[in-house]
C-alpha cells in the first residue's frame, strides 16, 4: 500500500492512539516492518506526539485562552479592538512559535544513529528468476538466513565473485558485524570500478552508507549519500532524497 494515502495516514494515527482492532494492528505492523518509508512516517508521528506532550500544548493553549478571556472581561482597562486583536494575535503567534521550535528541538535531539538506520534499512532479498532451479551454495545459505555460513563460504572461495562479496557484506550487517560489512561493501564498489562493471554497485553503496551511519562515521556517510542523491539513475536516489541525507546531516551536527 502507498504510504502516502489518506487511508494509511488514518491507520497510522489510529495505531498511535491504540484505536485499531487486533487484526488491523497486526496488518499495519506488518506493513511497517516491510516498508522503511512508512516506518519513517510513523516515527515522525511518534515524535510529533511526544513533542506536543513534552511542551504541554494544552497548557499553553489554555493559558492563552485564559489571558484572552481575562482581558475581554476586565472592567477597568479599556483597550481598543485593534490593540486587543494585535495583543491576542501576538500571544497566539508566540505560543505557536514556541511549540514549533520545541518540536524541531525534540526531533533534533532525539535523533539517533540507530533510529535513522532502522527507519531506512530493509534486509536484502535475493530475486528469484523464473525458470531458475539451482542456486550457488552461498545464495542458498543466504536465502535460508544462514549468515555465518554465507561468510564462511565467501572466505573459502578461491575465485573473487562480486555477488558473493555483496552477500557476505549483507550477512555481516545482519549479524551486526559492522566492520566486516563495511569491508565487503567497499570491496564490491572497488571490484566494480576495477572491472568497469556495476554488479550490485547501487546496493553496495546504499548499504555501505547505512553501515557508516550505524558506526557513527557521519562524514563518510554524508559524502556517499550525496553521491547517491545526485545520481538520478541510482536505485536508491529517491530513498535518500526522502529525508535520509538530512537526518544524517543532523546527526553530524549534534
Amino acid at each position: 500500500m502507498d504510504n502516502s494515502t489518506p487511508e494509511m495516514d488514518e491507520k497510522l494515527v489510529r495505531l498511535l492512539d491504540g484505536d485499531l482492532s487486533p487484526e488491523e494492528r497486526i496488518t499495519v505492523e506488518q506493513q511497517l516492518a516491510g516498508n522503511a518509508l512508512l516506518l519513517q512516517q510513523y516515527d515522525r508521528l511518534l515524535a510529533t506526539k511526544a513533542a506536543i506532550r513534552h511542551f504541554g500544548l494544552q497548557q499553553q493553549v489554555g493559558a492563552i485562552h485564559s489571558q484572552m478571556m481575562a482581558e475581554l472581561n476586565a472592567p477597568i482597562k479599556k483597550i481598543s479592538p485593534v490593540r486587543k486583536m494585535i495583543r491576542y494575535t501576538s500571544a497566539i503567534a508566540a505560543g505557536i512559535l514556541l511549540l514549533v521550535a520545541g518540536f524541531f528541538a525534540y526531533q533534533y535531539f532525539s535523533l539517533t544513529p540507530e533510529k535513522v538506520f532502522s527507519a531506512n534499512y530493509q534486509a536484502y532479498e535475493l530475486n528469484t528468476s523464473r525458470g531458475t532451479t539451482t542456486n550457488s551454495l552461498i545464495e542458498e545459505a543466504f536465502r535460508q538466513k544462514k549468515y555465518e555460513e554465507v561468510i564462511r563460504l565467501r572466505d573459502a572461495a578461491t575465485e573473487p565473485n562480486i555477488k558473493n562479496e555483496f552477500l557476505a557484506g549483507a550477512a555481516a550487517l545482519e549479524l551486526n558485524n559492522l566492520s566486516l560489512a563495511r569491508q565487503r561493501f567497499a570491496s564490491v564498489i572497488e571490484q566494480n570500478k576495477t572491472a568497469n562493471t556495476t554488479v550490485l554497485n547501487d546496493e553496495a553503496e546504499y548499504y555501505l552508507a547505512l553501515t557508516q551511519v550505524r558506526q557513527k562515521d557521519f562524514a563518510a556517510a554524508v559524502m556517499l549519500l550525496e553521491k547517491i542523491q545526485q545520481d538520478s539513475g541510482h536505485t536508491y536516489s529517491a530513498k535518500v532524497k526522502n529525508g535520509l541525507l538530512n537526518d544524517v546531516r543532523k546527526l553530524s551536527d549534534q
